[in-house]
């Protein structure tokens, strides 16, 4: 009973505090990850009012229902006739900045640290990626041109799909204990190859199961049903889940361009209703979701003086080779394109967001040796780019007024 109370209690903790880090967000431009994690911290380390044990328990579970909700949402939310219009530009800095920053990090924590391989690996395919939650209200704020809106957005998304997708195929890898590059490639062919027939092959009938529920009120849960259901059935089959769930929301996001391409002509004419629903859902689910990881990341945070020298050590060298990496993409995303004038705002946008910090509590229910460590990086890299994105935004905004 004290455990069931004592959940109750840091849940409605988690909710308020999530609500008045919106907020000051909106009143005074930080993003509110940096007031979450500070609470946190002062909750935590600082005040001792909760332990990080009262929230390892917790998270095996909810850690699994979170990327399922990331990835679904990240799927519904990529439009494939945006892609093949206007996105390739996207698709190239998301793809080149993730493969730039993974190198660097991945070097770095070889060669200077003296870190196993893997473990660069690791810890690049969790850091190299922004964040939509940080991103997005920020580039709104301060009234950048559209297109590189849609490009700060979009460039959140997928890399937070590539993010995942890598972190897992890395994770197996050290896992195994084995690091046979044709191995891996093998393993993470055959998980792709299984995770993305599955994800397909059950949202395409759901369409017509989403047709057949027109007057119900249940369609949206029902699909959020069918959502665990797949990932599920990927993962008992050696397939990746992450994938099998991630293609099934591409599936239902374009749902008019399937049906089309699959010259399927009656349309499920309650699905716009069925999304509206499930969007508005999952917007609320994350806010909540968001809020206690942040703070979870401010609760598991380690304050001795050692632990931070540590993680600033490794945490601001990370950071520079980060801003070198997207320095030379954006360089070349952006050449001969009228976004050149948007460059160093698309630059200093890095912040990282929901993703880095799910993945390293996902790294901690595996008892790795490191796992901590990972976390406590995590933490200092997600403060330190929200910083220089806040600063970048604010300068931003000044040299528009002084334009106007």
């Amino acid at each position: 009973m004290i455990d069931i109370v004592l959940l109750f209690f840091i849940a409605a903790a988690i909710i308020v505090t999530g609500i008045l880090a919106n907020i000051l967000f909106k009143r005074t431009g930080w993003p509110e990850i940096l007031f979450l994690i500070f609470i946190g911290i002062l909750l935590g380390p600082v005040l001792n009012i909760f332990s990080k044990n009262d929230i390892i328990p917790f998270l095996p579970l909810i850690s699994t229902f979170t990327l399922l909700i990331v990835l679904f949402q990240g799927g519904m939310e990529l439009n494939l006739s945006e892609l093949k219009e206007g996105g390739l530009r996207s698709i190239f800095q998301t793809i080149a900045y993730f493969a730039a920053g993974l190198i660097f990090v991945t070097m770095f924590t070889y060669f200077i640290l003296g870190w196993q391989l893997i473990d660069g690996l690791l810890l690049g395919s969790m850091i190299c990626t922004t964040g939509q939650v940080v991103i997005v209200p920020l580039a709104k704020k301060i009234g950048v041109q559209n297109q590189t809106a849609v490009l700060l957005c979009m460039e959140s998304v997928i890399g937070s799909i590539i993010c995942i997708v890598f972190f897992f195929a890395f994770l197996t890898a050290k896992l195994n204990g084995t690091f046979d590059y044709i191995a891996i490639v093998t393993s993470i062919s055959a998980e792709f190859a299984v995770g993305i027939a599955i994800g397909v092959g059950m949202a395409i009938p759901w369409l017509r199961v989403l047709s057949a529920l027109e007057n119900s009120e249940l369609g949206y849960i029902a699909t959020l049903g069918c959502v665990i259901l797949c990932y599920a059935v990927s993962e008992i089959l050696r397939g990746s889940g992450a994938l099998a769930v991630l293609s099934f929301g591409v599936i239902l996001g374009n749902d008019k361009w399937v049906l089309r391409t699959l010259r399927m002509s009656r349309s499920p004419s309650s699905f716009s209703e069925v999304k509206t629903y499930l969007m508005r859902f999952q917007t609320e689910l994350s806010f909540i979701l968001r809020a206690f990881f942040f703070v979870a990341l401010g609760l598991i945070f380690d304050v001795s003086l050692s632990s931070v020298s540590v993680g600033l050590s490794i945490g601001v060298p990370i950071v520079l080779l980060l801003l070198l990496a997207r320095y030379l993409v954006v360089s070349v995303s952006t050449w001969r394109c009228p976004m050149s004038s948007d460059r160093n705002v698309i630059i200093g946008m890095f912040a990282l967001g929901l993703t880095p910090a799910l993945l390293s509590f996902i790294l901690l229910q595996y008892d790795l040796p490191n796992a901590y460590l990972f976390s406590i990086i995590v933490t200092n890299i997600t403060i330190i780019t929200a910083v220089i994105t806040s600063i970048s935004a604010l300068f931003c905004k000044r040299s528009k007024k002084k334009r106007c």
